[in-house]
């Protein structure tokens, strides 16, 4: 059996990877965070971007992979840095407009699922995973839909009014009655939009990609990493790469655990539907309904 077929199966690797891979993994991930997590956040000292610092990171990270093995773990470093120069070069932010609407389905969708889709096929010689069903689900998998909206009702409520209340501004809305109803279908199927592509970009390839080549704890952190730095240049600022790094960190365990893409995706955009809600209601209080 291979690396690749265990990963999938959610058995990781036959061997431990060498210190040299494994320091690969993290120089990626850390330039991840310097170029595309902190890209809008002020320098850190003398007006210097924090992307400067990040770059030679990336570079020895795919050195480190090179020299490490195995091929297919090189390659799939060359994806993860083609990853992070697609985002730096796309304005990551919560505007609604056609534009960057268009802009965001270019990058994201052609650049950063159908690219790296392809390459793995193509080029690594060991496809994405795409395991959308895994046989029939459990009563475990049914009671956590439920009582995971409930928590994450719970912590966002937390997030937008008390612990970050002027997070709603990271998606900017008219004022009531001028176009709302219009930029409201905009915000709701966006946020549909980056759910779903969330989940196959982070745990369908940095995920997969990466447990082909570590252990899952690795893989899961790593895959967190990547999935916080990039809603935290999205719109998630204050507290929000604490709550996004947790709820990564169970999205890729239930990935393991379920193997269903299909399963986190319903997650994911059961959340989405509450995230949208807590900004609509932001903006326009008293424009849904209200538990309390």
């Amino acid at each position: 059996m291979s690396d690749a077929t265990r990963a999938v199966r959610g058995r990781g690797p036959t061997l431990a990877p060498t210190p040299l891979r494994r320091a690969s993994l993290w120089l990626v991930t850390a330039a991840m965070v310097l170029v595309v997590g902190l890209k809008s956040y002020p320098p850190p000292v003398g007006g210097i971007p924090w992307h400067v610092f990040g770059w030679p990171l990336l570079g020895a990270g795919l050195w480190a992979a090179v020299r490490s093995g195995p091929a297919a773990w090189a390659k799939s470093a060359v994806l993860f840095a083609w990853l992070i120069g697609v985002l730096f070069v796309t304005r990551i932010d919560g505007d609604t407009g056609n534009n960057h609407v268009l802009e965001l389905v270019v990058a994201l969708g052609v650049g950063v699922l159908m690219v790296p889709a392809l390459a793995a096929r193509h080029w690594i010689g060991e496809p994405l995973d795409y395991s959308w069903f895994q046989g029939r689900w459990s009563a475990k998998m049914w009671l956590w839909l439920p009582t995971g909206f409930v928590i994450a009702y719970g912590f966002l409520w937390l997030y937008f009014h008390v612990l970050t209340p002027t997070l709603h501004h990271s998606w900017p809305l008219p004022p009531h009655g001028e176009g709302s109803t219009e930029a409201l279908w905009r915000l709701f199927w966006g946020c549909n939009f980056v759910g779903i592509w969330d989940e196959l970009a982070f745990i369908n390839f940095v995920f997969v990609l990466t447990h082909r080549q570590f252990k899952f704890i690795e893989a899961n952190i790593a895959q967190a990493v990547f999935f916080t730095s990039f809603l935290h240049e999205m719109a998630f600022v204050g507290w929000g790469p604490v709550v996004i790094y947790l709820f990564a960190l169970i999205q890729g365990l239930t990935y393991k655990r379920t193997g269903s893409l299909f399963y986190i995706l319903i997650l994911h955009l059961m959340i989405d539907t509450i995230l949208f809600y807590m900004i609509a209601n932001r903006w326009y209080p008293g424009w849904g309904w209200h538990p309390w």
